[in-house]
């Protein structure tokens, strides 16, 4: 029986009680000090751990590629969204972010995650954000809410960029150390626990030749206590403004820099309707003349059936769309305000033990926007509603004068953009709670040997609620737009003007009365908690001659508890926009690791240090059963300038809540049907194609009973997608090598204090992946082998059109990538003018490509190297992207200089996408006034106002949302105050 989230919270509380009360007075009076207490402090002191491995050890001994980001680092970026921070990081790959405006009407993933607006996530070499762990301070965090799914990656809005003292990011899988979802790496997040004083920080931001894109942030750090008890507490609130996609000439229409209409990628669904009849009259394609009244009265619009395109109709063409980027619509960077608390607290029990203790709380309040929810009818539309209505020939505001249906022979498609309901507004509020209460000790052998521990239980909870506005109820609709008589019968209805256009003054002929029996604010909420129980020792086993035997070994257990629940409206599949299911689920892992390290040899020649380590877990999940995972490394210095350092591994990543429980969900997608027009004889102007389909795909088409004269009116295709409770778990095989230098050589000469190399290859294969197959691909396999397998997903309409395709969440995907790390650092010695530093990371990407499983046992492969995707949620894969920085620091002032590369990239269109460097510039200033100390940075990021490249296929936006900067300069100050 599923525990309620009280008696889940109950359960951790008399948990972490009853280890208090046994373990504080255990340990405090069973660890006393020995006689060697000073020397065994130093001991700890030097002693670190280090992300990629629970011992403590010199961190020099790194056997894994680690990058180690500073809060000074961070500062650096002029940001104030840590996850944007770091999604600049060459090594970061496509993941959501604030300039993702999907407001709902492309569907939801098919991994139940929901749309995730407003949120903030990391991909560790582009295999998605979650197949990367995010930690703090060692500790597993809560993943995010979108109000729409339930995700599994972790919200980076939900900590506070000033309570963070540093970020290592270890570029290696880790799943024996740290369990699921370190396929990718491992982001640990360690925050402040020794500040002291009191800390204000002020920025403001906006774009300078558009005055928009504001954002503003306030923040407080306080610190303090005693040899005991110390106390960290961060309050900071931040605010982003919008940016519209009318505001940059790169987004104002669907077509990059287009103007008009005409230039493409404009909307169907327009303000004055687009009709298309059925075959009773020839499939005629028509709309409302401009200007035309049909108020149902005096005024109705005149149509000759025997020329439809004359009259108060003429025929759809490209001058009729609509611009659904225009003026007020959709957002090119999405606004959010964030408020968080984040407290650490700890105090020393005893000389031995310490009592931790961390407690957060993050609210967000986002929003994403739409142009007005288009309205359809017909075959295509996705909903059983809208797909069989009968508009009565006697509706008021009928004027074709017979019943219209699909049926009846009379309506093949009808699109209506409504926008006297306004646009499409989602409303996101999101609140996190995270807490966690620990022990954290060490005690010493009669051997001398010291042994480090802690035991730890957290316990965190999102929930994400949204509200639409502008949306329509489909089942109302079709009351009001039916037999006359049940309208009348119906409390409320008023007969709904489908036809009636914006009439001659452009106010729009649906009125307020209509609007109030169609409309509704659609309402849903996700939730979703985290309970965790970890518990780890390390310390040294015996002694080598090249050192201590090292290890660590512990335990967790871990509650994955999650639901979404959509308004009951979207539920039942009434809703004009995007009909979903409810998800409701939970499942548990009990787990155990180790991991040794071994010291070989030491000051040997050729063998200045030689180390093995191997670590190996075991992971026991309620829903799937036993997963076992290992990691094996060496670190080998030949000489103490040179490392080496290699390492084999395995991982694993149990599905999410989203992917097991899911409930159906809508996906839409562009796709031209490649039944559609087989003869080339429509034109792609028109929605067809230029050239006619080879004879084997004629042949085919027709032996699935398609005439060669279909056409596909609506280029926008929809698939059904749900959880899976039967997937298993993705498993990965990881080998990484590479070498570091840093040349001794460097403190004989007077132009350098210190340089250093680092190279890094890897490579990783991850199998069993969690993924539906891709709709249009699965359209193309039906129609190409006639396979069951395949047709069987492909619902079509009575006319040919398809209708849904069944795509379901299976362990049917894989990924092969490999690539390389590159890094140079350098800094100068101080000189009269100032030090100066340089640092280049780059990530060069070898191969990326995705495998799906075919019934016959082959596999169709996608190389995605060097390209970028069309999908909803962007995904972009240079083979080169670069970060280098030049600093220069003079006692209180400092300045940066750095420089951002993406290389160019295979769009879905064919073309390239052009390569792009952006320049930011920082100057800081520093200076102590009295006893407190004052800071002042300003600086300006795209600093050359370099326009993003131009993007073909790129959505509806004309640039790439996750590699690019958003065209203009952005400059910033940033006013510093602490006590």
């Amino acid at each position: 029986m599923m525990k309620s989230n009280k008696d889940r919270f109950a359960l951790w509380m008399m948990t972490c009680a009853t280890l208090l009360f046994w373990l504080v007075p255990n340990l405090a009076f069973a660890q006393e000090s020995s006689d060697n207490e000073d020397e065994e402090e130093v001991q700890v002191a030097e002693e670190i751990t280090v992300t990629g491995s629970r011992i403590r050890k010199n961190p020099l001994n790194e056997p894994a590629p680690v990058m180690e980001l500073e809060k000074e680092d961070l500062e650096k970026s002029g940001l104030t969204n840590l996850g944007a921070t770091l999604q600049q990081l060459p090594v970061m790959g496509s993941a959501i972010n604030t300039r993702f405006n999907v407001p709902g009407n492309s569907g939801f993933p098919q991994d139940g995650t929901g749309i995730g607006a407003g949120a903030v996530q990391l991909s560790l070499r582009n295999i998605g954000a979650k197949r990367t762990l995010v930690l703090v301070d060692g500790k597993r965090w809560i993943a995010g809410a979108s109000a729409s799914g339930v995700p599994s990656a972790v919200d980076l809005n939900t900590l506070p960029a000033n309570a963070i003292k540093r970020i290592e990011v270890l570029q290696d899988g880790a799943s024996a150390i740290y369990g699921s979802d370190a396929i990718g790496g491992v982001v640990n997040i360690i925050t402040e626990t020794d500040f002291d004083g009191l800390k204000f920080d002020f920025h403001q931001s906006e774009f300078m030749s558009t005055n928009d894109g504001e954002t503003n942030e306030v923040s407080m750090l306080w610190g303090g206590g005693n040899d005991r008890s110390r106390f960290t507490v961060s309050l900071s609130y931040a605010e982003e403004r919008d940016i519209l996609t009318a505001d940059r000439a790169q987004s104002a229409f669907p077509t990059p820099f287009g103007d008009s209409c005409l230039d493409g990628g404009c909307s169907s669904f327009t303000p004055q309707g687009r009709f298309i009849l059925g075959p009773a009259f020839d499939f005629a394609d028509i709309t409302l003349n401009n200007g035309v009244l049909n108020d149902g009265g005096a005024s109705v619009p005149f149509f000759d059936p025997n020329n439809p395109a004359s009259g108060d109709f003429h025929g759809f063409s490209a001058a009729d769309r609509f611009n659904f980027n225009g003026p007020g619509f959709n957002f090119l960077a999405t606004p959010n305000q964030r408020v968080n608390l984040f407290i650490n607290a700890r105090h020393q029990i005893n000389d031995n033990v310490r009592l931790v203790a961390k407690a957060t709380y993050t609210n967000r309040q986002s929003k994403t926007k739409g142009a007005p929810e288009p309205l359809c009818f017909g075959a295509g539309c996705g909903n059983r509603i809208s797909e069989n209505i009968v508009i009565d020939a006697d509706q008021i505001y009928n004027p074709f004068g017979v019943d219209l249906s699909v049926a009846d022979g009379t309506l093949e498609f009808f699109g209506r953009r409504p926008l006297e309901s306004g646009p499409r507004i989602f409303d996101q509020d999101i609140n996190t709670y995270f807490g966690s209460v620990g022990l954290e000790g060490h005690f010493v052998t009669d051997s001398d040997r010291i042994f480090s521990w802690d035991l730890t239980a957290s316990y965190g909870d999102n929930r994400g609620f949204q509200q639409k506005h502008g949306a329509h109820n489909m089942a109302r609709i079709a009351i009001a737009l039916g037999d006359p008589a049940l309208c009348a019968a119906t409390p409320n209805c008023v007969p709904f003007n489908l036809f009636g256009g914006q009439g001659p003054n452009g106010t729009g002929s649906i009125t307020p009365e209509m609007l109030n029996y169609i409309s509704y604010v659609q309402r849903d909420f996700s939730e979703q908690t985290l309970i965790d129980f970890a518990g780890n020792i390390t310390g040294d086993l015996f002694h080598l001659p090249a050192g201590n035997v090292g290890f660590a070994a512990g335990f967790e257990y871990r509650e994955h508890d999650g639901s979404f629940q959509p308004d009951p409206v979207a539920a039942s599949g009434e809703t004009a926009g995007i009909a979903s299911g409810p998800t409701a689920g939970a499942f548990d892992v009990t787990e155990f690791y180790g991991e040794v390290n071994v010291p070989l040899a030491i000051e040997k020649p050729g063998l200045d240090y030689l180390e093995f380590n191997l670590a190996g877990r075991t992971s026991d999940y309620s829903n799937f059963g036993d997963e076992t995972t290992y990691k094996a490394g060496a670190l080998w210095r030949p000489v103490r300038d040179l490392s080496l350092r290699a390492s084999v591994s395995t991982g694993i990543r149990a599905p999410g809540i989203g992917e097991l429980f899911g409930g159906a969900a809508r996906e839409d997608f562009t796709f031209l049907d490649p039944c559609a027009d087989v003869l080339g004889l429509i034109g792609s102007a028109n929605g067809g194609r230029d050239t006619p389909q080879s004879q084997q795909i004629i042949d085919n088409c027709g032996s699935l009973g398609l005439p060669t004269d279909l056409i596909q009116r609506n280029p926008q295709l929809s698939a059904v997608s749900a959880g899976n409770e039967r997937l298993t778990a993705e498993t990965s095989d990881n080998l990484a090598f590479g070498l570091v230098y840093s040349p001794s050589f460097v403190q004989n000469i007077d132009w350098a204090d210190r340089i250093t190399v680092s190279v890094d290859f890897y490579e990783l294969e991850i199998d069993n992946a969690v993924q539906g197959r891709d709709p249009g691909e699965l359209i193309d396999a039906c129609v190409n082998t006639l396979d069951p397998f395949f047709c069987d997903a492909i619902e079509r309409t009575s006319n040919g059109n398809i209708n849904l395709v069944d795509n379901q969440l299976q362990n049917i995907g894989g990924i092969e990538a490999s690539g390389y790390d590159f890094s140079l650092g350098y800094a100068s010695p101080r000189t009269s003018v100032g030090s100066f530093g340089f640092l280049m990371n780059a990530t060069f990407l070898d191969e990326f490509i995705e495998l799906t499983d075919n019934p016959d046992g082959s596999l169709t492969r996608n190389d995605r190297t060097g390209t970028i995707t069309d999908e909803t949620f962007q995904r972009a894969f240079p083979e080169t992207r670069m970060r280098s920085s030049l600093s220069w620091d003079l006692d209180s002032m400092g300045a940066d200089l750095t420089w951002r590369y993406v290389d160019s990239m295979t769009m879905a269109s064919g073309n390239e996408l052009d390569s792009a460097v952006f320049t930011d510039f920082q100057f800081r200033y520093r200076r102590p006034l009295g006893k407190n100390m004052f800071s002042f940075v300003i600086g300006a990021n795209n600093v050359l106002d370099e326009d993003p490249p131009t993007c073909d296929s790129c959505g509806v936006i004309g640039m790439s949302p996750v590699v690019h900067d958003l065209p203009g300069r952005v400059g910033y100050v940033r006013l510093g105050w602490q006590m």
